[in-house]
């Protein structure tokens, strides 16, 4: 809240922290959040948010998520909220310099927890490096691009991918991966985030397709935000954040044609 709301005389936020008074369980505290589906109803791990805003934007959230670790849950924030803004439109030049001053807000709110020994995603990184050595699986082999802007993040998939056998490269932007398409030799299965700077995870997708070399280049697409149905006739497949870990080996697995199921 001191972050997002510096000046408390102009402060405006989507939630009053007054009603944080009196909740004396986390089971109370969470009935304030918007939460995902229940676990039990879903493969997918829990994700709870909280809308703050901030002084210049109205949808950033404070986010507490269970992330590819059964139990193990992260605080981030989002900013990268669904605003669909088409290239050339009037506010697309004034959205990419506020994307850039919330990305920034998000880094340094997400580092003064890290200071501060709350897990984050640098925190599920050293988790999922962890878990790495004693799940190792070199059984199924291939190629992967792990693209995703959080590093921590991406970094920790890596991790846990190597010790399942693939070799794994990464990239935290949508250039990035551009640049590496254009190289031998190319990944069996792009694992993209939908969500990233300066070229989002749609816009890399309509690059591939329209090239010859990358067209038919397997891409799973991961994101948090809704997506239209449309979109996914140009992807392998879709994952919803956050995911357990097991069910990204799977869909990996089924879309290499490695599955043994």
């Amino acid at each position: 809240m001191r972050a997002a709301w510096p000046d408390p005389q102009r402060a405006n936020p989507w939630f009053d922290p007054g009603r944080l008074e009196g909740v004396n369980s986390l089971e109370e505290l969470f009935l304030l959040f918007t939460s995902s589906a229940d676990k039990q109803d879903s493969p997918h791990c829990q994700r709870y948010t909280l809308r703050l805003g901030n002084a210049q934007y109205p949808f950033m959230k404070f986010v507490l998520q269970e992330y590819l670790v059964d139990h193990e849950y992260f605080f981030s924030v989002d900013t990268h909220d669904d605003l669909d803004i088409p290239e050339g439109s009037p506010d697309f030049d004034a959205w990419i310099e506020l994307r850039e001053r919330n990305r920034d807000l998000k880094r340094s709110i997400e580092a003064e927890w890290a200071e501060a020994g709350l897990p984050t995603n640098e925190s599920l990184r050293e988790l999922a490096e962890d878990l790495a050595q004693v799940e190792c699986e070199a059984t199924c082999q291939g190629r992967l691009l792990v693209v995703d802007d959080e590093q921590g993040v991406a970094r920790g998939l890596a991790a846990l991918l190597r010790a399942r056998g693939y070799v794994v490269e990464v990239a935290f932007d949508g250039q990035q991966v551009l640049d590496r398409l254009g190289n031998d030799p190319l990944p069996q299965l792009v694992l993209l985030d939908y969500n990233m700077p300066e070229l989002d995870g749609d816009e890399v997708l309509e690059r591939m397709r329209s090239s010859e070399r990358m067209k038919d280049v397997p891409v799973l697409m991961v994101t948090a935000a809704s997506i239209d149905l449309a979109r996914l006739q140009r992807v392998s497949g879709l994952l919803r954040k956050p995911y357990p870990r097991q069910l990204l080996f799977t869909m990996i697995e089924q879309l290499l044609g490695t599955s043994t199921v």
